[in-house]
């Protein structure tokens, strides 16, 4: 089974995304806080990690080919 982190602050949203990838057969394991991801990615080693983009004090370093 493939187990997916969702890395989301608003807890409606990363609640319906497991809710939803659940009934799908997926794992999966919502972390909130930024600060904690990489301590998740190590306890729970998923498959892939859904990210939420927008996280506030979250410095993101995009290509600037994709501005």
């Amino acid at each position: 089974m493939y187990k997916i982190l969702i890395v989301e602050d608003d807890e409606v949203i990363a609640k319906t995304l497991k809710v939803h990838l659940e009934k799908w057969g997926y794992e999966a394991v919502c972390v909130q806080d930024f600060n904690h991801v990489m301590e998740c990615f190590v306890k729970e080693q998923p498959s892939i990690v859904l990210m939420d983009i927008g996280l506030p004090d979250v410095i993101w370093l995009i290509p600037s080919s994709l501005n």
